[in-house]
């Protein structure tokens, strides 16, 4: 073939099918690249803006939380001083109520029912009542006085009598409450503990006289500490850690795992003798 058929295969290839692929072709990746270079582009400009909303979101989140944090701490100590005459009742009505809260969850963790703890409130609701009447009312201040009077020293201090009445009365509530979760071990315990803690509020309850607003605001203490208390008292039966835990470990597949591997050592055993022939 002559340098000039050369030429004009050349050209007849530039210009016929083979030129119009290679044309359409680089105008396709041309066409590809673009499209590639403007969804990067807009990517570019979606993430940007993405950047933006979630930093607003995350300064309005942030401000949120200081905004819910400062209605409930200010909440419950204007409602302290408010109804009670001090923000120390509502300090402690705020903390009381977040370890209430903790308990229930942790509760629910381990699976005991919300039923338990609604129940717990709902017998801690009239512990609240029984007690601001019997505080503000000074029903056990002025008792405690008129038996202190009958006594003699160093017995005749309403307080001290306050006392003995509450270690005695709390003592048996508490001994027979534990005895029906933990037998005679629980009654012993019960009665000990029960002693100890109703000894502190009978003394509390009944040693001095009281004004209405601290009496409900003591007897609201009171209420909050006991309803994580039965609450967990009224789960206790219930919890079974192994059952509510137990889709977290993989039983079936070790259980699978370790079938297949007896299998396999029987397997071996079996034809071992039969290698070594």
């Amino acid at each position: 073939m002559t340098e000039f058929d050369a030429d004009t295969a050349d050209e007849r290839r530039s210009t016929g099918v083979f030129g119009q692929f290679n044309r359409v072709r680089r105008s396709a990746v041309g066409l590809l690249r673009a499209h590639i270079a403007l969804l990067r582009a807009e990517i570019s400009a979606i993430v940007d803006q993405l950047k933006s909303l979630a930093a607003l979101a995350g300064v309005a989140l942030v401000v949120a939380l200081v905004t819910a944090n400062l209605l409930y701490v200010g909440g419950f100590l204007f409602v302290g001083e408010w109804l009670f005459g001090s923000i120390g009742w509502g300090l402690a009505h705020g903390v009381l109520v977040g370890v209430a809260i903790i308990v229930t969850v942790a509760l629910a963790i381990v699976g005991a029912p919300l039923s338990r703890s609604a129940f717990g409130l709902l017998l801690a609701v009239p512990a609240v009542i029984a007690i601001a009447l019997f505080a503000g009312s000074n029903v056990g201040y002025d008792t405690a006085a008129y038996l202190a009077g009958q006594l003699v020293s160093p017995f005749d201090s309403p307080g001290l009598v306050a006392l003995l009445g509450g270690a005695v009365i709390g003592g048996v509530a508490l001994m027979l409450m534990l005895a029906f979760v933990g037998g005679l071990s629980g009654a012993l315990a019960g009665l000990v503990l029960g002693a100890v803690l109703g000894g502190i509020l009978g003394w509390l309850l009944a040693g001095a006289a009281w004004t209405w607003p601290p009496a409900v605001g003591f007897a609201i203490v009171i209420g909050l500490i006991l309803w994580p208390v039965l609450a967990v008292l009224l789960a206790w039966r219930d919890i079974d850690l192994e059952q509510r835990f137990s889709r977290l470990y993989p039983r079936q597949s070790i259980e699978a795992a370790n079938e297949t591997k007896a299998w396999l050592e029987e397997q071996w055993q079996t034809r071992r003798p039969k290698v070594g022939q």
